[in-house]
């Protein structure tokens, strides 16, 4: 299979140094943009500070000490800002530009990839909605409130696995943000402005910017349904701020679920279970069933979760670069189609490592 992957890498190594130069560039923008922001919420912050401490600013002419001052003298603060809406602008038309022509490559090279490496899967990288009902079903994202939260999906692979069917989705979610004092307050609202261009920088892809997850989405019918709702969350959720912080306490409040407690000690190093009835947990998680999730855990090496919920089964794994996408790594290094060939091969044998009934 190195083989096939090392073609691959050959024959489309042109377009694959493109898109890392593109991607260079989609950095370079992506600073100017939401750094020159940056500095520029931070300017008018400062500024104000300094007016209302009586200590004036540099960039305010102070018409006391000379009451005819030139242009320049008297616009000092309109000369300082005009460049850095300049940059900002650059930075905002090189990021929309060089991402546009970063994405097509990528799509394109993935779309080669998994024709050539699944032939047995149906596949489509079409942007589109996210049903936040199906979302909701996984009990993964506890507290989400559907008047504001929102998903996206980038793209589906579909294997069929014996008479069952398994579809996988690299998705982003937006868990939203209630009427709290988070957006009703000036304190508020300037913290918000401060996350998003902090993602802005920092974010491994520009689509997280506003995302609270990112990456692998996974479900499945089960050849059985089982009473209520059987759900496996990361064990150290409790303590983490994070997207799945609130997860927790929601469960506890859902169907009466409970935190159920099993005798796989390896196991729950790795994970908590919740349940409507413990019956139902240990019907499911039997110590082979435990044993094939622990070593899932080890294979992703990331935060994991499982639901049984009826006759569904969900899945998703937390990937910050996403799932169908080429990742982080050198694009002209092989390492990015081998990292890509790799995560699509483990989620095609979740449903035979689990061996769900």
């Amino acid at each position: 299979m190195n083989e096939k992957i090392q073609k691959l890498q050959r024959e489309l190594y042109s377009v694959l140094k493109k898109a890392e130069g593109n991607r260079r560039k989609i950095r370079i923008s992506r600073t100017i943009c939401y750094g020159g922001a940056l500095v520029y919420v931070v300017g008018i912050i400062a500024l104000q500070f300094a007016v209302f401490s009586g200590n004036g600013s540099p960039f305010m002419h102070d018409y006391e000490a000379n009451p005819t001052p030139t242009f320049l003298e008297a616009n000092k603060m309109l000369i300082a800002i005009i460049p850095l809406f300049v940059l900002i602008t650059i930075g905002s038309y090189g990021l929309a530009f060089y991402y546009k022509k970063f994405t097509e490559a990528e799509q394109n090279s993935i779309r080669r990839i998994i024709r050539e490496m699944f032939p047995d899967s149906k596949s489509t990288l079409l942007p589109s909605e996210l049903s936040m009902s199906l979302v909701q079903q996984s009990n993964f994202f506890g507290g989400m409130d559907s008047r504001y939260a929102s998903g996206y999906s980038f793209g589906t692979v579909i294997f069929e696995i014996g008479e069952r069917q398994i579809t996988f989705r690299d998705i982003v979610i937006n868990k939203g943000v209630k009427e709290n004092w988070l957006s009703v307050s000036a304190v508020g609202r300037l913290f918000l402005v401060f996350q998003v261009m902090f993602k802005g920088l920092f974010a491994k892809r520009v689509e997280n910017i506003a995302s609270t997850f990112r990456g692998l989405f996974a479900e499945a019918k089960l050849e059985k349904k089982i009473n209520g709702s059987v759900v496996v969350l990361p064990d150290h959720l409790e303590s983490k701020l994070d997207y799945l912080a609130s997860s927790i306490q929601a469960l506890k409040n859902v169907n009466g679920n409970k935190l159920v407690k099993l005798e796989d000690v390896e196991f729950e190093r790795y994970f908590a279970v919740y349940a409507g009835d413990e019956i139902t947990a240990r019907y499911i998680l039997t110590p082979a069933m435990m044993l094939r999730m622990t070593e899932l855990k080890r294979k992703y090496n990331r935060d994991i979760m499982l639901s049984f919920s009826g006759n569904r089964f969900f899945f998703a794994v937390s990937m910050s670069e996403g799932f169908l996408t080429l990742g982080n790594s050198s694009l002209t290094s092989g390492e990015a189609l081998k990292g890509l060939y790799d995560s699509i091969i483990a989620a095609r044998e979740i449903l035979k490592d689990l061996k769900l009934k």
